[in-house]
């Protein structure tokens, strides 16, 4: 039997602590926890196993990416690539991508309200618009909540870059395992100088002893969203699985496909995550807030993002895994048609792209368009962009095709919160 003890919240996170630093617990202490949340095994009616999230933080500008103008006032110096798919023409130095048209669904016809760089990508990020009082799970967390397997020995959501984004009201364990530096060693993921694995045991069988008292002031489901969290820590630090992070073991012949850099790695990082079984992958590439020197700062972007993703592409499909992974590229919004004096464009939320590609995409098309200057409305104001698509649709349609529980009321503050918008449209034509 074991003895009473009196545990205040900093004996708690203490104890937490010294089970590893792996664990992190202050992100336990979120408002949001996920709350009467079905525990029942449900199956999905979805082949799409495993989603790859390639973001563009800055807002890519689709003048010199993807919905060109050659030879307009507003477009840029660049040729553009005619492919087999018509309207598919992205810009010349996407010349290992243009390959893989046949693969791919480009979206000219993004558009949203949203132009400052937070709000926008929190809205491309989650389907919602900030809310003060409420917080929104990114896509990679609704996919790990959705489709992962919360006993498997890797995180259900890895983020490669970048900042991280809490899961809000789906739990503090659906929220990204973030690396910093893809390919390098990752801090305290082995244990602590001087701790074994016996140690470790009994430092575990301490906090559990303490989650006891605990529990009784701070609520039962807290502390089970903590203790998933833990078990889920001790478990990645003891895996043999750890070594899917690392690309010590890839052949020379795939790392040279997928090229150098950091963005190369992080997808070659990702294709090896799942492979392995993890639902969602975040690679960021960041950069693209091109206010000025645009032409020559994506012209460079361009080269760090073209041989990876085109790799992606054809090594999933070699491995017989494109059909079950879902790829999308997108940022938090577009450029301004207008170009500024010194070669940049700004913000502008009322018309981007977004490619599809892989599980579930009817390929080989382009949905929407733009007016012959790259603009979304005339000079009376009037909507002139061809089919166009909301973040919320695009997040309806993700859903839709992924088969998650969209009528399903979750519980966030005492409110009801559902993972897509129920005013939302799904796009069937992305994948009918």
């Amino acid at each position: 039997m074991s003895t009473p003890i009196s545990v205040t919240r900093r004996d708690f996170l203490r104890a937490s602590a010294a089970a590893g630093g792996v664990i992190a617990t202050s992100s336990f202490f979120a408002n949001n926890i996920i709350r009467g949340e079905d525990k029942t095994t449900r199956v999905r009616n979805s082949k799409i196993k495993s989603v790859i999230l390639l973001f563009m933080e800055g807002g890519p500008s689709q003048m010199e990416t993807f919905d060109l103008k050659p030879g307009k006032e507003t477009g840029a110096p660049y040729k553009q690539i005619e492919t087999e798919v018509p309207g598919f023409a992205p810009a010349e130095h996407f010349e290992n991508l243009a390959k893989c048209a046949k693969d791919l669904l480009l979206i000219k016809s993004m558009s949203s309200r949203e132009g400052n760089h937070s709000r926008a990508s929190y809205l491309l990020r989650t389907g919602y618009i900030p809310n003060p009082t409420l917080k929104h799970p990114s896509l990679g967390s609704i996919v790990a909540q959705q489709m992962g397997d919360p006993n498997f020995e890797l995180p259900n959501f890895v983020k490669l870059r970048g900042s991280p984004f809490p899961a809000g009201y789906l739990g503090v364990e659906n929220n990204p395992f973030v690396i910093s530096r893809p390919g390098a060693k990752i801090e305290n993921l082995d244990y602590a100088k001087g701790v074994d694995k016996d140690r470790m045991d009994r430092r575990m069988k301490l906090v559990k002893e303490m989650e006891k008292d605990f529990a009784k002031e701070h609520g039962d489901e807290a502390v089970e969203a903590h203790k998933a969290m833990y078990e889920k820590a001790r478990a990645l630090m003891d895996s043999p699985l750890r070594k899917k992070f690392y690309l010590d073991d890839e052949p020379d012949e795939i790392r040279k496909e997928y090229g150098e850099g950091t963005f190369a790695d992080s997808l070659l990082i990702a294709r090896r995550l799942v492979e392995t079984g993890v639902p969602a992958v975040e690679c960021v590439l960041g950069g693209w807030d091109t206010h000025d020197d645009g032409f020559n700062r994506v012209k460079g972007l361009i080269g760090q993002l073209d041989k990876p993703w085109a790799a992606l592409i054809n090594d999933l499909k070699r491995r017989g895994l494109y059909d079950s992974t879902l790829v999308i590229w997108m940022g938090e919004f577009g450029r301004t048609p207008k170009l500024t004096g010194t070669d940049g464009r700004g913000h502008w939320p009322g018309n981007f792209c977004t490619v599809l590609g892989g599980g579930g995409v009817k390929a080989g098309q382009v949905i929407g368009e733009t007016d012959e200057l790259g603009y979304n409305k005339d000079s009376k104001g009037k909507s002139t962009l061809v089919d166009p698509v909301s973040p919320a649709d695009l997040y309806k349609t993700l859903g839709t095709m992924m088969d998650w529980e969209m009528t399903k009321e979750f519980e966030a503050g005492n409110r009801p919160v559902w993972l897509t918008d129920k005013n939302a449209n799904a796009v069937e034509k992305i994948y009918k």
